[in-house]
């Protein structure tokens, strides 16, 4: 930092989290063991009392990408049956898919792709309506965490005709 009259700073660091080391314009920051966001903060004042405050807000996480554990299909109705491969549906049917995850870096986000029927929602848990064809559905999940470590996964749905003995 500058004054604009020329006066000698001084400055006060505070942290949220970690360490702060050394004095003046210039400091050292130990981030803590724990994964989050912080915040540092610097009060630069001149010898008049004119104070001006900035905060930086780093992220400390591990590079280990989230772990999906699972990806599970429920749905409301009878036409879902669990295969070797994956699950077989109905067709135009309506399925929930939760994506389960474990994380060591905190804040996991999820971006949901399919090359057959609709995706609706966001987050751990979409929706996705199965297409009104028969075939190989993939559906794919990508998890991130706050260091944009990722991991992917996908399931295979058998899009089958509705009939009581398909499903039973």
């Amino acid at each position: 930092a500058t004054d604009p009259d020329g006066d000698e700073l001084s400055y006060e660091w505070t942290t949220s989290g970690g360490d702060i080391t050394g004095t003046g314009a210039v400091v050292g920051w130990t981030a803590p063991e724990a994964v989050g966001i912080y915040d540092i903060t610097v009060v630069a004042t001149d010898g008049h009392g004119r104070e001006d405050t900035r905060s930086v807000y780093p992220s400390v996480a591990t590079d280990t990408p989230p772990t999906i554990e699972n990806l599970i299909v429920t749905a409301e109705h009878k036409y879902l049956k669990t295969t070797t491969t994956g699950y077989m549906v109905g067709k135009t049917k309506e399925y929930n898919i939760e994506c389960i995850v474990s994380d060591t870096s905190g804040g996991v986000s999820y971006n949901w792709s399919c090359d057959g029927g609709e995706l609706s929602g966001e987050g751990s848990m979409i929706t996705w309506t199965a297409p009104n064809t028969s075939g190989y559905v993939t559906i794919t999940v990508i998890a991130s965490d706050i260091a944009d470590n990722r991991m992917r996964k996908s399931i295979i749905l058998h899009v089958v005709g509705c009939s009581p003995c398909t499903f039973g």
